[in-house]
């Protein structure tokens, strides 16, 4: 705490759009950017608090998607790139008090303790290879923040599987066929799993399936961006 202190006292970060100082995208340029409205994430179609609709729910384990802004943002997707590939990882830090206040408006909190904050896990070859994995970063910072416990092993992922988005969806859905596992029981808790960007549910769908096989209550994900 002290070396990022005076590191940004020699060097204060900048917004990455109007360049003041003490920000990555400080709030006023962050609140410029395209909100994503809140819909169901199966039928996509508006819905209250980002709530699944009861009709869109055959065969589909999430209950709440909630996503902060549009990927297509050239200033959000560029943050979220610099922060996963480029080491900057204090962006994630900044970005999740973004995600927190997002799920304050959209989640009724009355125990902490009935809530977990997970992170979808990275296959060891491929975190071995970026050295962290960008969701790890936002659900400790959550935690930290929220005062809410987070577990970084409940899941793993034991497959190495090709990128979702240059699959169809067919194979999307056999890609990720028993690629995690479960290490620990989530049972009558409301888990809270942390992912910077999806672009289809079929990730969403095979974690919650899991999560609510080993009777996790509800099961809300808290995403930077999406398509």
């Amino acid at each position: 705490m002290i070396f990022k202190f005076f590191l940004d006292l020699i060097a204060p970060k900048k917004c990455y759009s109007c360049k003041k100082e003490w920000h990555f995208i400080c709030p006023d340029c962050f609140d410029k950017e395209i909100n994503f409205a809140s819909i169901c994430y199966v039928c996509k179609w508006t819905t209250k608090n980002y709530e699944i609709h009861e009709s869109c729910k055959n065969g589909i384990y999430y209950d709440k998607v909630i996503i902060l802004k549009h990927y297509k943002s050239k200033l959000i997707s560029k943050l979220i790139k610099d922060a996963k590939f480029y080491n900057k990882k204090e962006i994630l830090e900044e970005i999740s008090f973004y995600l927190y206040d997002k799920f304050l408006l959209n989640v009724k909190i009355i125990k902490t303790s009935d809530f977990l904050i997970t992170s979808v896990p990275s296959h060891f070859l491929r975190k071995f290879v970026r050295w962290y994995n960008s969701s790890d970063i936002l659900a400790k910072n959550l935690s930290k923040i929220s005062q809410i416990q987070y577990k970084n092993n409940i899941l793993s992922k034991i497959k190495l599987t090709k990128q979702q988005s240059k699959l169809d969806r067919k194979n999307r859905i056999n890609n990720l066929k028993d690629s995690f596992r479960i290490n620990q029981s989530v049972e009558n808790k409301i888990l809270i799993v942390i992912d910077d960007v999806i672009s289809t549910w079929t990730t969403l769908n095979e974690v919650s399936k899991l999560l609510k096989q080993n009777w996790a209550k509800t099961v809300i994900w808290l995403i930077i961006a999406s398509d």
